[in-house]
């Protein structure tokens, strides 16, 4: 939890901690922000009373109540909303989460990764492809252990997993409250503790942020966390906000017991092995049949011949949102040399309805002018095919209809590269 919290924090969400998963959350699940009691925090509004050693002990006690709760509830379901806030763009992530007896817990990540915990096995997949499974036998019920493999080290910043799974009982009480420092912010000190209508709030200090937890007075457990982040070189003044927004139900027993049935499923010995497999140069390029934002029918194998070009993108990806510029650059120089590339965008990974998600990525498109089309990947299907697993991708398909070129993440100085990449395939004969 604390290293996956501080990537982030970073602005880079599973993309230093799950290296194998997507730079941006795809087909997010559809969830809205969970209503509190408790809005964002100032901490410059915690009294003198707020920070006096009374109050710090009675902080203390919280922390250990709250921990309390955690752990007897006897089943818990919960609905996080991350919101990060920063220079480069802002970026959310969904959590699910349901927590059974005997340490049994159902992770659902953005709807890119899933993690489950039996009494006996910890399960690893990604729910747009079940048919591959990662799996560890747990020993001596230290579930803890298999999260950190499968996780590089980096946990779930949900704050049930540090009491459901961790084992802060060992720890002393005033140990506690820097367990939410959350690995953004080093040697947190719980530093001002109040109580407010909707329960109790709790102020960390520590080098490189602020934190501000919010407990909820009727059940005790976390309601929402404010972090100011101030990462190493950034100017004074900047920084990174983001906001934990956290729904908590406590059940007396889950609807439907945790278990994952591996008949029939294959099971794989890395992260990297789950979910759709990216294509590789050489592979033949999926065929598929698109209808643009205007309207008109794509269809991949009638472009044989011509070199195409494909760049799966998304309304809420910074990155896509830097990068179609760039590639729009390359789009009029192809024109202007005369080239046989056909360029498509592929929007992909939208969230809500169809419709929804159809107008706003057109209203986006439109609004930008660009000297290509887009497609509308409506039901994710296509970036699947192509084994996409983080956004911006694109790909280069040569004449033959093979693919050419992979290129994923933003580059500036791709305006060059793809140039002399471009005028290679349109070189070949197909």
């Amino acid at each position: 939890m604390r290293q996956l919290t501080a990537a982030l924090a970073a602005g880079a969400v599973f993309a230093t901690v799950l290296p194998a998963f997507a730079q941006e959350p795809p087909t997010p699940p559809k969830a809205s922000s969970p209503a509190t009691g408790f809005s964002k925090a100032d901490p410059a509004s915690f009294t003198e009373a707020d920070r006096a050693p009374e109050a710090i002990a009675n902080g203390v006690k919280q922390f250990a109540r709250t921990g309390e709760a955690y752990r007897k509830a006897p089943a818990l379901v919960e609905n996080i909303v991350i919101d990060v806030m920063a220079p480069m763009g802002n970026q959310k992530t969904l959590i699910d989460s349901k927590w059974g007896a005997d340490g049994a817990f159902d992770i659902m990540v953005d709807g890119q990764m899933r993690m489950l915990s039996t009494k006996d096995t910890f399960f690893m997949l990604m729910p747009s492809d079940e048919s591959r499974y990662m799996s560890q036998e747990i020993l001596d019920g230290n579930v803890e252990s298999a999260v950190l493999a499968a996780t590089g080290g980096g946990g779930v910043p949900d704050p049930a997993y540090l009491f459901r799974v961790g084992d802060p009982a060992k720890l002393k009480p005033e140990q506690i409250p820097g367990m939410f420092g959350l690995g953004a912010i080093a040697d947190p000190k719980l530093t001002g503790f109040r109580k407010v209508d909707a329960g109790f709030q709790a102020m960390l200090e520590g080098e490189g942020g602020q934190a501000i937890v919010s407990m909820n007075a009727k059940t005790g457990l976390v309601d929402r966390i404010d972090l100011k982040v101030m990462p190493p070189g950034m100017p004074a003044g900047a920084g990174i906000d983001v906001a934990f927004t956290i729904k908590n139900k406590i059940e007396k027993m889950l609807a439907t017991p945790i278990a994952f049935d591996t008949a029939g499923k294959t099971r794989v010995d890395s992260p990297d092995q789950l979910g759709p497999q990216p294509l590789t140069v050489g592979a033949e390029a999926p065929d598929f049949e698109l209808k643009s934002f205007d309207g008109e029918t794509v269809k991949l194998s009638s472009l044989r011949g011509q070199v195409v070009v494909l760049d799966f993108w998304a309304t809420w990806c910074g990155p896509c949102k830097r990068g179609l510029p760039v590639l729009n650059e390359v789009v009029k120089w192809a024109a202007a040399e005369g080239l046989p590339v056909k360029f498509f965008g592929v929007n992909s990974w939208e969230q809500g309805e169809a419709a929804a998600k159809l107008a706003g990525a057109k209203a986006y498109w439109d609004g930008q002018k660009f000297a290509f089309q887009s497609l509308f990947d409506s039901d994710d299907s296509v970036i699947g095919k192509y084994g996409v697993t983080g956004i911006p991708t694109s790909f280069i398909i040569g004449r033959d209809g093979k693919v050419e070129v992979v290129h994923q993440g933003f580059d500036p100085a791709m305006v060059d590269t793809m140039k002399s990449e471009l005028k290679t395939a349109a070189g070949e004969k197909g």
